[in-house]
């Protein structure tokens, strides 16, 4: 999903590291539903780090990738240079949070997620098909299920729904950029002046018309607020 931003950093002089966080792509997809707990996420990215001799790196997250960021800065305080986080929350979705309270639905998901055959297809979705899609656009979303296994794509979301890093972010002093698309529906602009606010050190870049596939959809867009921001803090 980050090819064109990562070929356009690279050709800019800004080495990148693309990770498959557990359960996508080509990394592993663990059968038991503990191994998707959130703090597996952040030791995944923490053991890269130090496997490839890697200090003090920009994170950058959209979506989950983002939460994973700010679950790993505010754990583990200035690990990282600078946060950038993308389409992106300290909660889950609006849609969601009632989701996360209900006790019976989370047990049902439970319940599926650990009856249904862990398996999915290997390697990425190719996301050139999707450029131009709408937040819920079912051939995409379906994709991503496929290749990330019903499974683990369930098991994420329990995460996701049970994620809280309200008391996380008052750790987090590290320069943050915060970039959300205007028409985000996932996680609407509120999320992000939200989540400006609680991040003292960050600063915000709303980018107009964009959805929640602002990777995909607007990727000059998006490289150009990284570059600026990388610019400043002269990395």
């Amino acid at each position: 999903a980050w090819k064109s931003e990562r070929e356009t950093l690279r050709n800019l002089g800004f080495p990148t590291l693309a990770l498959d966080l557990r359960g996508h792509g080509l990394s592993g997809r663990p059968d038991n539903e503990s191994a998707y707990e959130l703090g597996n996420f952040v030791k995944d990215v923490l053991s890269v780090l130090e496997k490839e001799g890697i200090e003090k790196p920009v994170l950058v997250g959209h979506c989950f990738g983002g939460m994973v960021a700010i679950a790993l800065e505010g754990t583990y305080s200035k690990t990282s240079r600078a946060l950038i986080l993308v389409d992106t929350s300290y909660k889950p979705p609006y849609f969601g949070k009632k989701l996360a309270h209900n006790v019976l639905i989370n047990k049902i998901v439970s319940i599926f997620a650990n009856h249904v055959p862990n398996i999915g297809r290997a390697g990425h979705v190719d996301y050139k098909k999707f450029i131009g899609t709408w937040d819920y656009d079912p051939k995409r979303i379906l994709a991503d299920i496929l290749h990330t296994s019903l499974r683990s794509y369930l098991l994420t979301c329990e995460q996701i729904l049970g994620f809280d890093a309200t008391s996380l972010l008052k750790r987090i002093s590290v320069p943050t950029l915060v970039v959300e698309g205007t028409n985000d529906i996932i996680f609407p602009p509120h999320v992000a002046s939200e989540l400006h606010k609680r991040i003292k050190t960050s600063e915000v870049d709303f980018i107009p018309s964009a959805n929640h596939i602002l990777v995909l959809n607007n990727p000059g867009d998006l490289v150009k607020s990284m570059v600026r921001f990388l610019k400043r803090l002269k990395f």
